[in-house]
């Protein structure tokens, strides 16, 4: 990579790829060329870049509903879930808590039936993962990190609360991620 050329740029040229640690190590501004870290593991960024611990933030945005998600696609992609919990946070990544409680609070002005709400939160709890594996030409794409995975046995408890608002203006969705411990299940 040239001087002054930026991983986007690096990207564009070359397509989707792993950037080194040393090459993000010479990066002035890492957290304004993040969303070009998605092919990127966590093991490769600076240390000061990643987060731990309990993660408590608000969100600026609801989680869709099921039927909004269908239209609203852009709220089906994980990657502007990352982006949020990123900004929210001040991190690229967090160290993964296994197993994890993951509790999703959801604000809104309108009470939806319970399946029909938590449906539209998949994206989010995808966003929270170390990585995943869906794309077609088998590369890893890599996330936020707070939970390994969303399946069985890394989710020692799921919890998902409507909360009703009076005002559209207060809409948002706060998410807490703690490791789950024998004294926290």
């Amino acid at each position: 990579m040239r001087d002054g050329e930026t991983l986007f740029d690096f990207l564009w040229q070359h397509g989707p790829l792993e950037f080194s640690r040393s090459r993000l190590a010479r990066v002035d501004d890492l957290f304004s060329q993040r969303n070009a870290l998605f092919y990127t593991p966590s093991a490769n960024l600076p240390l000061r870049w990643t987060g731990s611990g309990t993660v408590v933030v608000t969100l600026p945005i609801v989680t869709p509903t099921f039927y909004e998600a269908r239209e609203l696609r852009y709220q089906q992609f994980p990657r502007m879930w990352v982006d949020l919990l990123q900004r929210a946070t001040g991190k690229l990544r967090w160290q993964p808590m296994n197993p994890a409680r993951v509790t999703i609070r959801r604000y809104d002005t309108r009470h939806y039936r319970h399946d029909v709400a938590v449906a539209g939160v998949k994206a989010l709890l995808d966003a929270l993962k170390v990585r995943t594996s869906g794309r077609r030409d088998g590369r890893y794409l890599h996330y936020f990190g707070a939970i390994v995975d969303d399946g069985d046995g890394f989710i020692s408890q799921f919890g998902f609360e409507q909360v009703l608002i009076r005002q559209v203006s207060e809409a948002r969705t706060e998410v807490r991620v703690e490791p789950a411990s024998e004294d926290n299940p």
